[in-house]
């Protein structure tokens, strides 16, 4: 009969798996979240790599007359002019730098790398919070709008799947603009990161539309264009009896002026914003 070890040899021995994963107070890192989840795709690793380190020059080769940054900038450049990633390929970014396509491969070892970049860079930075720090839902509000307005100004952000890449630092910086209005409001840990998703969620849910008029006209075609197409889609809903809800917003009355996408943007974020004021006022949220 094989005898049990003793508590203390157990403790000598080493820590239970679950002792094991706990670091000490105060010395949670990068590398603990990660050792903590499953093992990632060491390409993928790679390319979350690309995206965090330093990328003020090329390290292959001699020193090169550009910066990994300015072949950012150049595929921006044509993603912008092109309203779209799909143009975005070493070929044309070597041109229009002047180089050879071979070249562009010193500073980004694929294409889905430079993508990557690409998109982060595209987001750009979230405003930055007002000093001393605006009322949580005022600060709130002025982020998500920004949101909102840096995703319809480069409509070809949207075109990547939320996993199809890694994320950058500026994808970060937006979650935190996010995030720093309501842990100062007193939300903290996994209520925060719910709420997180319930504000970022809607921000992006709710900018569909915009972003697709945005690519729209990136594509040369008109709002009334848009309008008009859009419209006699959701006009098939009237008298399908597999839509009566969704036909009885086309068929209601107008009441009063209709809002337009900025103003329909914002009655909906206010509405979410008093359901967080609401479970606040409620005191379910712990005390600080």
């Amino acid at each position: 009969m094989a005898r049990r070890k003793s508590p203390s040899k157990q403790t000598k021995a080493g820590q239970s798996l679950a002792e094991a994963r706990q670091p000490a107070a105060g010395e949670l890192t990068h590398a603990h979240v990660m050792s903590a989840a499953v093992k990632p795709d060491q390409e993928m690793q790679r390319r979350s790599q690309l995206l965090w380190e330093d990328r003020s020059r090329s390290t292959r080769g001699p020193r090169a007359a550009y910066t990994p940054d300015d072949v950012v900038r150049a595929a921006m450049e044509i993603a912008d002019v092109e309203g779209g990633l799909a143009p975005v390929t070493m070929q044309a970014v070597s041109a229009r730098l002047g180089l050879t396509t071979m070249a562009v491969y010193r500073y980004f070892p694929n294409k889905e790398a430079l993508y990557d970049a690409v998109v982060d860079a595209g987001m750009g930075l979230p405003p930055k919070p007002l000093d001393p720090p605006d009322e949580w839902r005022a600060e709130l509000t002025r982020c998500a709008h920004a949101k909102r307005d840096m995703m319809c100004a480069r409509p070809w952000l949207a075109e990547l799947p939320f996993v199809a890449a890694p994320h950058g630092p500026n994808w970060l910086a937006w979650l935190e603009g996010l995030a720093a209005p309501l842990y100062r409001a007193g939300f903290r840990g996994e209520l925060l990161g719910q709420m997180l998703g319930v504000v970022d969620g809607f921000t992006r849910g709710a900018s569909d539309t915009s972003i697709s008029l945005a690519r729209a006209r990136a594509q040369g075609i008109s709002e009334q264009q848009w309008a008009a197409a859009v419209g006699a889609d959701l006009g098939r809903a009237i008298g399908d009896p597999r839509y009566p809800a969704f036909a009885s917003i086309l068929t209601a009355p107008p009441q009063g002026r209709p809002r337009n996408m900025q103003e329909g943007f914002d009655f909906g974020l206010q509405r979410v914003l008093d359901g967080i004021e609401f479970y606040i006022k409620s005191g379910e949220l712990a005390p600080v």
